[in-house]
């Protein structure tokens, strides 16, 4: 009787023990996944032609930290006449780490450029700094705050302006799409 009861007791256990990993294995693929920092984005300003494209390579194995390059979709390098001399712009680099489940902290480089006579020419500096903000799968939305300076505001030349506040602070909001693997073309 008591070895009946132990073998019933054992059963039920198992049973139960089967349900719950089966439960928790269906709804691990439902909760929400946290931000990681890996793959190409295409990111596009919502009402405008804006867009660009960049890819993250993680810095470390959780996600957390990445390094980004890519480039903008730049028609004016001028920004509107502001800087004539410029004639195109750099890719950009970029930095970036969570500092919650959902978001990140991020900064970004790049150059307006003019060809020079024996090597090309900085006209302007823009430094873009701000948040990611996960909203769903494979999407972000990214709230920009592009700060443009002078090449003569990098006194010490290492790329990055040291003196003085930027001659403009351009916020912007972007929703960038990560690039899913899709099948081709049917002919």
């Amino acid at each position: 009787m008591k070895m009946k009861r132990n073998i019933a007791i054992a059963t039920l256990g198992v049973a139960l023990g089967t349900v719950l990993v089966l439960t928790q294995v269906a709804w691990s693929g439902l909760r929400d996944q946290p931000l990681k920092l890996e793959g190409s984005w295409v990111a596009t300003v919502p009402g405008t032609p804006l867009s660009w494209m960049y890819t993250f390579a993680p810095s470390d194995p959780s996600g957390r930290e990445a390094a980004f390059n890519g480039t903008t979709q730049v028609s004016d390098p001028t920004f509107g006449g502001a800087f004539p001399n410029a004639e195109y712009v750099t890719p950009f680099i970029g930095e970036a780490t969570v500092n919650a489940r959902n978001q990140a902290d991020y900064s970004v480089l790049w150059y307006g450029m003019k060809k020079g006579a024996t090597l090309p020419e900085k006209v302007y500096i823009v430094l873009d700094s701000g948040t990611i903000e996960k909203t769903g799968s494979g999407r972000t939305q990214v709230m920009h705050n592009f700060a443009v300076f002078l090449p003569s505001q990098d006194t010490d030349g290492d790329g990055l302006p040291d003196t003085g506040g930027p001659g403009a602070c351009i916020p912007l909001t972007s929703i960038d799409t990560r690039l899913p693997l899709l099948p081709p073309c049917q002919p």
